[in-house]
């Protein structure tokens, strides 16, 4: 009776330790558009709910937005400084926030294309902002206004002209059309924080970021 009652023990503790790995070994990845769509929300609308559900750590996520708009603001100085201006970290900001306002606004649509066992192919159709456009219509403006306004000296004209970036992209209105892009993304294990998790994921999250930015600017 003993001997039977040891092996019954046994053999419930080899059908637990069984279950238990079936249940980690088939443990299912988010299909790959929630990916996807969680990148196009932290890139394009700076949102970062969407990959944090993915179980991405909260702060590689905050980090990775603080890194973005870093960049952003950069880009936004050097730009300037090869037109001979020079941008203020605050007038950078505003001319930030101003463009992140413009870019929330989008409509944009992500599918699934082909997804597999290892790999998927995603479409994100989205609509964008004439990004180029804003700095011309800008300087239009400031060249309009320099007689009436008695703006003589370089200084002021150059305020009126950061000025009318900002006021550019936040009267910005989407195009009516949309545009495509398609990515492939790969099945991988990702560590985040203490935990890791299996997600469709870019093999170059900074391309991905540079391609998406360029569908939402019309570049």
């Amino acid at each position: 009776m003993k001997k039977n009652t040891k092996l019954m023990t046994l053999v419930i503790a080899a059908l637990l330790a069984a279950t238990l790995l079936t249940g980690c070994g088939t443990k299912k990845a988010p299909d790959a558009d929630k990916s996807m769509d969680a990148f196009y929300q932290l890139i394009v609308c700076h949102k970062a709910d969407a990959m944090t559900d993915l179980g991405i750590d909260s702060a590689e996520v905050s980090d990775t937005l603080n890194v973005y708009k870093e960049s952003t603001i950069s880009s936004l100085k050097d730009s300037f400084k090869s037109a001979g201006i020079t941008l203020t970290t605050k007038d950078a900001e505003n001319i930030y926030d101003a463009l992140s306002q413009a870019l929330s606004s989008l409509d944009y649509e992500v599918s699934v294309k082909k997804q597999e066992k290892k790999e998927a192919v995603v479409t994100v159709k989205s609509q964008y902002i004439d990004y180029l456009s804003v700095f011309k219509d800008a300087k239009k403006k400031t060249v309009d206004a320099l007689k009436p306004q008695h703006i003589e000296t370089k200084e002021d004209a150059q305020k009126l002209l950061i000025k009318n970036v900002a006021k550019g992209f936040k009267s910005m209105k989407p195009s009516s059309e949309m545009k495509t892009k398609t990515f492939t993304l790969t099945k991988q294990n990702i560590k985040s924080g203490e935990d890791t998790v299996t997600l469709y994921f870019p093999k170059d999250s900074k391309q991905l970021g540079s391609d998406l930015i360029n569908l939402v600017t019309g570049r």
